[in-house]
This record gives C-alpha cells, sequence and structure tokens, in this order.
C-alpha cells in the first residue's frame, strides 16, 4: 500500500528551499498563519529581509503587468507587514500598490527601494507630492532602482526632470539604476536644456544609466 507524503513531514530545509522557489507574495499569502511552524519559516528575517511585493513573469516584461490582486495586497498590508516592516532591508513595488505598502507600515532598516514599471508622469508626482516617499527617500535610502514603464515614448524633458528630482532629493544615496533593469525594455536617455550643476551628487559613488549620445556622458561626469 502506498502511502502519501504531507507536506508538514517534509523538513524545514526542504520547506525553505520550497518557499525560496515561490514568489514571496505567494509565500506570505498562502502559508502565514497557518500554522506556527510556517510562521516561524515564513517570518524569519533571512526570508522577508528582501521583499518584492510585485508579480514578474517573462510575459509581464512587455504587457506591463506587475501589480499583485488586491485581496492579495489587502491581507499583506493589513494582517502582515505589521510583522515584518522592521525586518526589511530591501523592497521593490509598483505603481498601483506603493502608496499602500508605504502607508501601512514604516520600515526603519529599509536602505535599498526598487520602483518598478511607473508612468513617467506619474513617478514625477510621487517624488514632488508624496510626503511618505520623499521622507524615505531623503533621510534612508543609499540604493535606488527606477524603472519607468514605455520610457521611450515619454519626453525627455520628464525623463529629465524626475533623473534631477532623484539627484536632489536623494542626501544618502550611493546607488542608481536609472531606467535600466530589464534589458528587454532599456531607455536611451538623453539631457537636453539642463545644466551640468543639475546632475551634483556628493555621495553617488555608482551610477548604471543608458545615454543616447557621448556628450550626454561627458555632461555627466563635468556634475
Amino acid at each position: 500500500m502506498s502511502e502519501c507524503l504531507n507536506i508538514l513531514d517534509l523538513p524545514d530545509e526542504i520547506l525553505l528551499i520550497i518557499c525560496n522557489k515561490m514568489n514571496i507574495v505567494d509565500v506570505l499569502y498562502s502559508l502565514v498563519d497557518v500554522n506556527q511552524r510556517f510562521d516561524r519559516l515564513v517570518l524569519d528575517p533571512l526570508t522577508i529581509r528582501n521583499l518584492d511585493m510585485t508579480i514578474r513573469t517573462f510575459e509581464s516584461i512587455y504587457d506591463g503587468t506587475f501589480s499583485i490582486d488586491d485581496k492579495i495586497l489587502s491581507r499583506i498590508c493589513d494582517q502582515i507587514l505589521c510583522r515584518i516592516y522592521d525586518q526589511i532591508n530591501t523592497l521593490t513595488t509598483e505603481q498601483y500598490s506603493i502608496k499602500r505598502i508605504l502607508r501601512d507600515a514604516n520600515y526603519p532598516q529599509l536602505y535599498s527601494l526598487s520602483l518598478i514599471n511607473f508612468e513617467g508622469k506619474i513617478f514625477g508626482q510621487y517624488l514632488t507630492d508624496d510626503s511618505i516617499l520623499r521622507d524615505l527617500l531623503s533621510k534612508q535610502i543609499t540604493h535606488l532602482n527606477i524603472d519607468i514603464r514605455n520610457a521611450d515614448r515619454e519626453s525627455t524633458e520628464i525623463t529629465s526632470k524626475i533623473f534631477v528630482l532623484i539627484l536632489s532629493l536623494c542626501k544618502k544615496l550611493t546607488e542608481l539604476n536609472f531606467c535600466d533593469l530589464f534589458f528587454e525594455r532599456k531607455h536611451w536617455n538623453h539631457f537636453t536644456r539642463l545644466t551640468a550643476t543639475s546632475f551634483m551628487s556628493s555621495t553617488l559613488t555608482k551610477l548604471k544609466i543608458n545615454l543616447e549620445i557621448f556628450p550626454d556622458c561627458l555632461f555627466l561626469l563635468n556634475g
């Protein structure tokens, strides 16, 4: 007679391997509060310190669907973030969930932020109007990754202003990836009608950006 193996019979090491193969959003939504053992494994600081609150597939790179289902987002924000917020070091979020995620918790240990799949105009509004995001960027974030959806269709003026806003706002920034997160949708930046002083940063030591013309590279270096 064959025996059926229950997932609860697996050792912790195997369960952790399985969890690491899953998207952390699915892990949090499906396994937290199932039992104490799952809580201990899933909410371990090593498991949740790098929190990616997006759903990415091969197709999503092109069709722009990185968002979490509203029901899943609500459960994580209402019931789980309050238990892990002070253990998160890196956070990835996108345009439709960022306000909820930042509003429902503060993140005292957060130093790295990835903001992906934003529309240029909306992202610019967040940088100027969202006090929570501005405070986080100016006081905590040292590593920042930016992805603008359909950046090639945005005006040069919009992307240039976003870049300048980031440099002026992020007082502790040491590493910046600007629109070069996904090979499939690289954006070639071109800066116009801006002075070299617009790009000054006393803290930045690493910058990843694609420039359309070589003079733009010299322009940045002079800043």
